[in-house]
């Protein structure tokens, strides 16, 4: 439970707490209903908005790696503490399958949300942070798949950014730009734990070798 869940549970309780107690006095003080309850709606709607995001995000993630547990987006109080580098990440069971659903950052998972809200104009030329997260969200959803190889998942997971584009509410076209411009300017600056020599056109790791497309 995050943050602004227990800020809504709290409120929500002083405010119930407040109209009993004007009911019974038969003096209800409105001006603190007031105070109470317009941050109240705010921190509700927000909260409501983020929970539906990671919904939409665990549905991308399974159409890759059905049946498994989806999406965790990182919460703010939890983005605070965190230590890791990694703007996603799936920790690994003792039989060596996913423990839980893929870690994605706060952060990413802002950019995420606001890449699936925007508008298709907004799509055409998305900064490369927000194609990053897009791949994040490729990647880990990848290795939920059960795969452990950085560079295996990498490479199958940059062939399904324009589907998970897509899937975010791009066109054909937009999502195929995506994909390429991660491909052209993030792949190649990878560190060799992530990069394959099959992982090209043709390629022993193309997944539709001979139709003309990469990624």
């Amino acid at each position: 439970m995050g943050i602004r869940t227990v800020v809504v549970v709290a409120l929500a309780g002083w405010l119930g707490w407040l109209l009993f107690r004007g009911v019974v006095r038969r003096k209800v003080p409105w001006v603190g209903v007031a105070l109470i309850s317009v941050p109240l709606v705010l921190l509700f709607w927000t909260e409501r908005q983020w929970i539906s995001a990671e919904r939409q995000f665990t549905s991308v993630a399974r159409t890759i790696a059905p049946g498994s547990a989806g999406v965790h987006c990182q919460r703010m109080g939890e983005a605070f503490v965190y230590v890791g580098g990694e703007l996603g990440r799936v920790e690994w069971s003792e039989g060596g399958g996913p423990a839980g659903p893929a870690m994605i950052t706060y952060e990413t998972c802002q950019r995420l949300t606001d890449y699936a809200r925007a508008s298709t104009f907004d799509r055409m030329s998305p900064s490369l942070d927000t194609v990053i997260a897009v791949h994040v969200l490729s990647h880990e959803s990848w290795h939920l798949t059960g795969d452990h190889s950085e560079s295996d998942t990498e490479c199958q997971a940059m062939q399904s950014d324009a589907a998970v584009a897509e899937r975010l509410g791009a066109t054909t076209q937009q999502a195929r730009a995506l994909a390429e411009t991660y491909a052209a300017a993030v792949y190649p600056q990878m560190s060799d734990a992530y990069r394959d020599r099959d992982c090209v056109e043709g390629g022993s790791l193309d997944r539709t070798p001979g139709d003309g497309l990469w990624p």
